[in-house]
């Protein structure tokens, strides 16, 4: 196998940027991160990639837990792709130092801006204002495939040092340690049907059904899966997601999220 991409994905988007990779490099396996944490991932491949999003400006934390397992060296190619709906701040900055705690190193770091689906925060874009983005997503990865065939030393993509230090710096790293328990604010209002999809689509087994709704088990990722493939759009987050429109990507269909998880 020449090439791994690992990657992350609660509503698609990370997905979508990895099979493009994959597709323009030839000869890739691409596996969930939500999987290979589970056991001792490989680097036995010539190229190593790691395709996540941008959560409060930082990476998930189970991208962070899964990079700590990666056996590295410095001559391996390691390189990473973050998607995000604003800006990526210091974010792949963060993801070099744990890569070289693991005595690997990045050899680049890019971003690339997708459709943003925070809903606790803003609906989903217009779908005009989504296809420029996906159309913008496809040109981009023309140019990171180029860089990781050739093995580019091409550096990592960040925002100026006030963007990286205030929200990366600042904002990621005072709720980072909030993120696993930010869940209490989601609930199932009435149009719950019991279908137990958001059980199944939840990369970390976070929820689970009882007497026919959801439960939260405060070990969430934030990554909006649940909230976003409800066919009733029953699972709230706090007051203000009720009236917003949902958003997943629109080439991804359900049973390649559901798939992630072991249920």
């Amino acid at each position: 196998m020449k090439n791994i991409i690992y990657y992350f994905t609660g509503t698609g988007n990370s997905l979508v940027v990895a099979r493009d990779i994959a597709e323009k490099l030839g000869d890739v396996e691409l596996i969930p991160i939500a999987k290979a944490i589970k056991c001792s991932p490989s680097v036995d491949a010539e190229r190593i990639g790691i395709v996540f999003p941008v959560y409060i400006w930082g990476y998930p934390l189970i991208v962070a837990e899964f990079i700590k397992k990666l056996k590295l060296t410095k001559d391996k190619y390691v390189f990473a792709v973050d998607t995000c709906g604003g800006w990526p701040a210091a974010t792949l900055l963060l993801i070099k130092d744990l890569i070289e705690k693991q005595g690997g190193s990045l050899s680049a770091g890019f971003s690339i801006l997708m459709p943003g689906n925070y809903t606790p925060m803003y609906g989903a874009k217009p779908e005009a204002r989504q296809k420029k983005l996906f159309e913008n997503e496809k040109k981009k990865i023309l140019k990171i495939a180029d860089a990781v065939k050739n093995k580019a030393k091409a550096g990592v993509e960040r925002n100026n040092f006030l963007v990286n230090a205030l929200f990366t710096g600042l904002f990621y790293k005072m709720s980072a340690k909030y993120i696993h328990e930010m869940d209490k604010s989601f609930f199932a209002d009435e149009k719950c049907n019991s279908c137990g999809i958001c059980e199944k689509v939840c990369p970390v087994g976070n929820i689970r059904m009882i007497s026919g709704k959801p439960d939260w088990l405060h070990n969430c990722e934030q990554c909006l899966s649940c909230l976003q493939w409800c066919p009733e759009e029953a699972i709230q987050f706090g007051k203000s997601t009720a009236k917003r429109k949902r958003y997943h990507h629109p080439d991804v269909k359900l049973k390649d999220i559901a798939n992630f998880s072991d249920h």
